[in-house]
This record gives structure tokens, sequence and C-alpha cells, in this order.
């Protein structure tokens, strides 16, 4: 976790040190005025704190987490402007969508590595005007920017950046005071000159009867909500759900042919026994079900979401529909089935042994 002078007094060219300057620049502007006025202040005050990741897999967000706790830990003596500022080296060609689910994604993560009961005075009701995202046991208002924002440039960033709020700060700069009624009107006349799109119909105060606050987390570059009742976050509350929306790694030992058939085989449907040759490539590309894939012989080496994952006999990976991937098999080639469903031993009912089936 850093603070502004020190990434400003880094010498290297690299990622972080670029992402941070465009950040910097954008909310230091001018002409036109960054719209949170809040932010800027934070900015000013040296009340923001920084991290830098380099994915989105489930090991930098542990540390993401890790460096979370720390940040909540000292939020208060930074000051009642302060927010968490979280930069991720992933692609920066991608459209609003696919950052979108990589937002929730990273949301729910952070959920499943959270050792910390939800507040008890915090509805876990995505859809009740008291739900806000908590996350060591503090409730968070969360913000996305990302490259693929372009009209709504108060959304936009050089590269997939989540900023962590907590509550408290609302209550403290008096958000529901005369005061803070002024300073919302002004932020939202800023909004206006600010970006190249009409104002989110779904800007609300926290606790307002008609207020979803998740809705305000990641705005798209239209002002349409797909499904405005199953929030990302509450859908995947539920662990089977959650291990459906993203992809799993599933440790194995060996394993034959026919085991590896009678295992992945549905009550009614079939599988696709699939062989690589040696190095055989397989390009990115995405399919539109769910699929298992469960290795027999050989090896194969998948990339998906940011993550290198390397199988051998036994092994499974798990892709939810759309997910773009690639793989290359080993120096012998790779033999596998695959299965158009989830088959997760961790969490499916086990299979009969091969001898009792025949």
């Amino acid at each position: 976790m850093f603070e502004k002078n020190e990434i400003l007094n880094w010498n290297e060219n690299n990622w972080k040190k670029k992402a941070f300057v465009n950040f910097t620049e954008d909310l230091t502007g001018k002409n036109p005025k960054f719209p949170c006025i809040f932010g800027t202040s934070g900015y000013q005050k040296n009340e923001l704190r920084f991290d830098f990741f380099q994915s989105i897999d489930i090991e930098s967000i542990k540390l993401l987490g890790q460096s979370l706790i720390e940040y909540l830990k000292i939020a208060k003596k930074l000051g009642s402007y302060t927010s968490f500022v979280a930069f991720f080296n992933i692609e920066t060609n991608k459209d609003v969508e696919e950052y979108e689910k990589d937002f929730w994604r990273v949301l729910n993560m952070l959920h499943r590595i959270d050792e910390s009961p939800w507040p008890e005075d915090i509805s876990k009701d995505t859809n009740n005007p008291q739900w806000e995202f908590s996350f060591g046991g503090e409730p968070i208002f969360v913000v996305c920017n990302t490259p693929a924002h372009k009209l709504r440039k108060s959304r936009s960033a050089s590269t997939f950046m989540i900023t962590f709020q907590p509550r408290w700060v609302f209550d403290e700069i008096g958000l529901l005071t005369p005061k803070g009624e002024k300073s919302k009107k002004v932020v939202r006349e800023l909004l206006k000159k600010y970006d190249d799109i009409s104002e989110y119909p779904y800007l609300g105060s926290y606790g307002d009867p008609e207020n979803k606050e998740w809705l305000q987390y990641f705005i798209s570059e239209t002002n349409e909500v797909s499904n405005i009742e199953k929030c990302p976050f509450h859908q995947m509350l539920n662990q089977n759900s959650m291990e459906l929306e993203q992809v799993k790694y599933v440790s194995g030992k060996n394993i034959s042919l026919e085991q590896a058939v009678f295992e992945l085989l549905p009550e009614t449907g079939s599988v696709e026994v699939q062989r690589d040759t040696p190095l055989r490539e397989h390009k990115t590309h995405t399919h539109p079900t769910n699929e298992t894939l469960l290795i027999i012989e050989g090896e194969i080496t998948f990339y998906a979401e940011n993550q290198k994952i390397s199988c051998k006999s036994g092994d499974r990976i798990l892709l939810p529909a759309n997910t773009k991937h690639s793989s290359i098999a080993g120096p012998n080639g790779c033999l596998y089935i695959i299965a158009l469903e989830f088959v997760d031993p961790k969490i499916e009912k086990t299979k009969e042994k091969v001898g009792a089936a025949l």
C-alpha cells in the first residue's frame, strides 16, 4: 500500500507509474473539472492510499484483501475524504461488458476470502436500500473505472481500477445534511459537463427506499441495466453458483479413459473424447456453454482469465460459458474428456465406480 508522493517519486517507467500518472491527471484536471470533488479533496490532502496488482486471479485478490485490511486499520486516521484505490494490470482492450464481469468477479472473490462476519447492521439482500458491499467487517462503497469507458468519462481510466470508500466517510462529510445536499448538486452539475452521456438514472443516496446501492458500483456506457432485480453479487453468494462464475482448476489423481467417461457422463447425454498431438495449440476462443475438461493422458496448459494452468492426468478445468481461453498440449500430446456441464468432485455427488456401473 502506497501514498501518492511515494509513487510520484518512482523512477520506473512501468505500468504502475503510468497508470498512476494518468489517474492523477484525470483527478486534478481543470478543463473540465473532475466531478468527484470528494476524491479530489482526498488526493490533495494525501488521504488516499493506493496499491497495484498484476492480475485478477485468486492470488492477486488475496493480496488485494491483505492491502484492504491494512488500509481499513488506518483509514480513520487518514481523514474524512479517504479512499483506497486498486490498479490492475489486465487487458486494456476489453469491452465494457467484459470489464463488468471482471469487476463482480473481484468482489465475489473478496467475499469468499473475507474472514470477518458480515456486519449485523448491513442487509445481505442486495435489493434492500440498506445493503452495501462489506469486507473486513466494514461496509464499503465501491466504484469501478475501465479503459472501455469513453462516453462516461467519469468512469474512465487507463487501466482496470477499483476504488473502495468506507461507508463512514459519507457520514463524516455530511452527505445527508444541507451542506451535503449542496455538494451533491455540485457533483451532478460537474458530471453533466464532464461526461458525453446524460446522467445515469440510478444515482441515489444510501438508505433511500428506492435506492439500490449496487447499481452505482459499475455504471456502463448506456443508461440501461439488463436486469435491475439481479445483482451479480447476490447471484454469487451461493457456493455452487459462485463456482460457475470463474474458471476453476481441480487437481486430481491419475485416471483411466473408462473412469473419466463414467465420471463425466450425464444421466442422459454424451461426452466428447479429444486427443491433441504434441504441442497442438488451440487459439483463443469461447464456447456458448459451460464445460468441464478432465485430463486422461499427457499434459496440457490452459490460458484463461489471466491465469496459466498446467494440467496432467486426473486434473480438470471448469470453464464457464463465454470464457476466453486457449491451450497448448505438452510434448507428448494430451488425451482428455469434455463434458458440456460443470462436473466438480468437490460440489457434485460422487458417481458410481466403473466396476459397479458395468
